[in-house]
């Protein structure tokens, strides 16, 4: 398919070079949560475009609000350990930081949870089948695979007879099929790290900021992780990622923290200006109204043998095998929506701010397509 050639955005629309217009359902990767071009964070970058743009790692007030903001959505006991670019960035800095707070090497992940594309953030969740190894990697099956009970089996077992540092856990994998295991899962999983003195990073760069209607995914789990890690919505597009941690972790240098752009103020003028929208919305209600709306379309989507999952705002739908998925997605877009997608998975990820008349439109194209495909008929 020729993808289209994006020349102007706004909210929860696509214009393309050509002349139409697209309902962006997909928000650049769920980054754009609260919308494209939003005014007032637009406004801010561009108040901090006339000041500094890059200071070198030295202070600046725009690091300070950011700082500030971030920390208050989580409790007392946890604050900002480092403010990054990107996801992988932020993952790589919680690698080190586990090795060093607990003087362990070993990481173990599980299989499809997408923490970074990195030689090591990439070994943690995906089998590439290029024979590459890293000692002290450990990557385990999840519940697409294997039952609850069996992962957790084998990730006491791990704990116990390796070295290690951290588990690293995607909580809704984004890109591994939208699979999610139980509260009580998430919950003995914080027990057998504590029990093994390893740290429990989650990585909620995609679910964070209320992706999935609470404003992290662990906010109804009952715990707080030892490490987590935000971006993407943090920001509203703009490159930035954070490791929130526990106050206790002093930050040391054989962390290796800070890098060029770590923490620039145009990054912290974003995150400042978008927290602060974020707190002037209802987005926990704005995200069940979209949900609401995807929820009343599976009947439809099961009736196809196909049932979506996810929550709130992030939903993957698997297509079965005989689909041609990048064929799914043209017929998609020439109906005038977009949508994102990987292997036989499509992605929904559409930004709170979205005109629900817009999100029933997409949805309607979506089980359209599918049903035409399903049927013979492209």
């Amino acid at each position: 398919m020729r993808y289209p050639n994006i020349i102007r955005a706004e909210n929860d629309m696509l214009f393309t070079d050509d002349g139409r217009q697209c309902i962006d359902l997909f928000s650049a990767h769920g980054a754009a949560l609260l919308g494209h071009t939003h005014r007032q964070i637009g406004e801010k970058i561009n108040e901090q475009l006339g000041q500094i743009w890059i200071s070198g790692g030295l202070e600046t007030p725009a690091f300070a609000e950011a700082k500030t903001l971030i920390e208050s959505f989580f409790p007392d006991s946890h604050s900002l350990a480092a403010l990054y670019s990107t996801g992988m960035e932020s993952a790589e800095f919680a690698i080190r930081m586990a090795r060093v707070i607990t003087g362990k090497n070993g990481v173990i992940g599980f299989e499809q949870c997408l923490h970074g594309k990195s030689l090591a953030t990439a070994c943690l969740g995906w089998d590439n089948r290029d024979g590459i190894h890293i000692p002290g990697f450990f990557r385990l099956p999840f519940v697409q695979t294997a039952s609850e009970e069996k992962v957790l089996e084998l990730l006491d077992k791990t704990l116990a007879e390796h070295s290690v540092s951290a588990v690293f856990l995607e909580p809704l994998q984004g890109s591994g099929g939208g699979y999610a295991a139980s509260r009580q899962f998430y919950q003995e999983t914080s027990h057998l790290c504590r029990k093994a003195g390893a740290l429990l990073v989650f990585d909620e760069i995609l679910t964070g900021f209320y992706r999935t209607g609470a404003p992290f995914f662990f906010s109804d789990l009952g715990f707080v992780p030892d490490i987590v890690l935000i971006g993407k919505a943090m920001g509203n597009g703009f490159p930035v990622s954070a490791v929130v941690a526990k106050r206790k972790y002093d930050i040391k240098k054989e962390m290796l923290p800070g890098s060029t752009f770590s923490g620039n103020p145009l990054a912290s003028a974003a995150v400042a200006a978008t927290l602060h929208q974020m707190q002037m919305l209802d987005l926990p209600a704005m995200v069940a109204q979209i949900e609401k709306v995807i929820h009343r379309y599976i009947d439809r989507f099961k009736e196809m043998g196909i049932t979506p999952r996810g929550k709130g705002a992030l939903w993957i739908i698997e297509l079965p095998s005989h689909m041609d998925v990048e064929d799914m997605v043209a017929n998609i877009y020439k109906a005038g929506v977009l949508v994102g997608y990987t292997q036989q998975q499509l992605r929904l990820l559409p930004a709170a701010t979205i005109e629900l008349k817009n999100l029933e439109y997409a949805c309607a194209c979506i089980i359209d397509a599918i049903f035409n495909f399903h049927n013979g008929r492209r």
